[in-house]
């Protein structure tokens, strides 16, 4: 089988991508699903994307799972993943159908895709096995390790170095460059989906700017097709989306209109 990091586009950053090798990003398994399943990453796949973006948090005894949130909820009873090893949660993690950072590594290799993990909470040991477990499954070359908390960027970078890391902030106002340079990121990633027009904010003196120091830009989670083409005319990194088939079909057109 060939490796799954020969089938991607470069996971490190670039001063400008044609639409084919912008990194195409299903959030949370596309439609924010939060689907993992072989059947489920398979589609996802077929849909043209490139990685899959999962959150993960961490249990009591630095064990990851994914999942968005961490509380677990069921039958009127709520628990923080974090208060209590992996087994006393796993009764409730299964009858909601939460699996483990395993599993969808597991299922992301077998369709051929990368991994977009957005890391909501970690521990040292938790950052170290789930190294191990992208080593001993060849996925660290497929892989990017995001997060919005700026402390877990620069513990993923002491512990996994060689893995690409992206930064992600939701204000306008935010300063990327300082932001990157002080958690050693290798992309910015700003949240401007509730922004009108974000591939404008992104436009001119900001992104020549980011790109000028050296880092790469992602965006987070976009669907409106004229933005879409505005992101692609940019050349950024990565697109995050819940509709990957909308960013295959408007980079194939437009890389189509580039060769004529």
């Amino acid at each position: 089988m060939t490796p799954t990091s020969d089938r991607l586009p470069s996971l490190r950053r670039s001063v400008q991508r044609r639409p084919d090798e912008v990194l195409r990003i299903a959030h949370r398994g596309a439609d924010a699903s939060e689907k993992y399943g072989d059947a489920d990453l398979a589609a996802v796949a077929a849909q043209g994307a490139h990685l899959v973006e999962f959150d993960v948090h961490v249990t009591g005894d630095d064990r990851l799972v994914a999942c968005h949130d961490p509380v677990i909820r069921t039958n009127g009873h709520h628990s923080w993943l974090f208060d209590a090893p992996e087994s006393h949660h796993r009764r409730a993690l299964d009858e909601l159908g939460i699996p483990t950072v395993e599993d969808v590594v597991g299922a992301a290799k077998k369709a051929g895709l990368g991994l977009y993990i957005d890391v909501k909470s970690l521990t040292a040991r938790s950052a170290e096995r789930l190294v191990e477990l992208l080593e001993s499954t060849e996925m660290t070359h497929s892989t990017v390790l995001a997060s919005p908390r700026s402390d877990l960027i620069a513990l993923c970078a002491d512990v996994a170095p060689d893995i690409p890391r992206a930064v992600l902030f939701g204000s306008t106002l935010e300063e990327p460059v300082q932001l990157a340079e002080a958690v050693s990121a290798t992309f910015v990633h700003p949240c401007w989906e509730a922004q009108p027009r974000p591939d404008h904010l992104l436009a001119g003196g900001w992104l020549k700017r980011v790109r000028s120091r050296g880092f790469g830009v992602i965006t987070w989670h976009e669907e409106r097709p004229d933005v879409v083409e505005g992101l692609y005319a940019l050349g950024v990194d990565g697109i995050c989306t819940d509709t990957p088939a909308l960013l295959s079909s408007t980079a194939e057109r437009l890389h189509h209109d580039q060769t004529k």
